[in-house]
């Protein structure tokens, strides 16, 4: 199991999809997948969120789907023991300043 931290961008980012009411617990759904950090979560991850490394400005960064909510995205960093959730939004929302 890793240690999380999570950026305030990500806590922006959550605080706007709460006034979108968006169902927070399929984020912490897949945060706790992330964490756990098991050959089954990381399955679990790739095959039903269609986790992925990302290139380019964010090529130490990882990303993968909410569920089944459509263009709702998570973006983590990993690093040893550590897992950093940097942002969470819409396509638009997260790479529109890229």
């Amino acid at each position: 199991m890793l240690q999380s931290e999570s950026t305030s961008s990500f806590k922006r980012d959550v605080k706007r999809l709460l006034r979108k009411h968006k169902n927070m617990s399929k984020l912490k759904d897949v945060m706790r997948l992330i964490i756990e950090d098991s050959a089954e979560s990381k399955i679990m991850l790739h095959t039903r969120h269609r986790a992925h490394a990302l290139t380019g400005q964010w090529s130490d960064c990882s990303e993968c789907h909410i569920h089944n909510e459509g263009d709702w995205l998570l973006i983590w960093q990993r690093n040893d023991q550590m897992v950093v959730f940097l942002r969470t939004g819409s396509h638009d929302e997260l790479f529109k300043s890229i």
